[in-house]
């Protein structure tokens, strides 16, 4: 399976104005797919997604 990095900008649900980024690196079939995976990672941790997630191919 491919491998991609990713770089997300996310707000804190639980404290309203305070934002975070994340970054890192995944397997995943396809660049939507790996997409989908941090939004739901960054949901399951309490986190909205905000500007987008920017994913590459590593």
């Amino acid at each position: 399976m491919p491998k991609y990095s990713f770089i997300a900008e996310a707000a804190d649900t639980l404290s309203p104005g305070e934002t975070t980024s994340a970054r890192g690196t995944l397997s995943a079939p396809s660049p939507e797919a790996a997409r989908k995976t941090v939004e739901a990672s960054l949901r399951s941790r309490g986190y909205e997604p905000t500007e987008g997630i920017t994913v590459t191919p590593n």
